[in-house]
């Protein structure tokens, strides 16, 4: 009997361990908590603790505060947005850093992100995109 029980208690515990190690992907986890990468069609993220580092077709961006996820899975990141194009850079016309706010959504492996310019006159933001973790983005860069 002795035996028995010590057998259940090590199966019960082992089950435990594995549930708490296999990582959770629940909505409304932030992105935040190791680095991570997500992609996705023109878009192309690496996700650190301070942040993120953006790669689109034609721009690049940064997050300049962590993504934090509410409750619904919705968050908000003051950032910057640097339009791209193809050809040289004029010395007297560089790329410029676009204040922006990256608003978005996380459920599971799936994030929805969309880019809030600041000066609307600077230039147009992009299309919301759709970004999955683990995946790299899928990029044609203007050069």
């Amino acid at each position: 009997m002795k035996l028995h029980w010590i057998g259940t208690l090590l199966v019960v515990l082992t089950g435990a361990f594995m549930l708490v190690s296999e990582p959770m992907k629940l909505q409304g986890q932030d992105a935040s908590t190791t680095p991570d990468l997500w992609g996705g069609h023109d878009v192309s993220m690496e996700v650190t603790a301070q942040g993120a580092n953006l790669e689109f077709d034609c721009a690049h961006g940064n997050m300049l505060e962590p993504i934090k996820a509410n409750a619904k899975g919705e968050f908000a990141a003051r950032g910057t947005y640097t339009p791209e194009h193809g050809g040289p850079i004029s010395r007297d016309n560089p790329p410029r850093d676009l204040p922006a706010i990256y608003k978005g959504s996380i459920d599971g492996d799936t994030m929805r992100l969309e880019i809030m310019l600041a000066d609307k006159e600077q230039g147009q933001a992009p299309e919301p995109f759709t970004l999955t973790r683990g995946k790299s983005g899928r990029l044609v860069k203007c050069r």
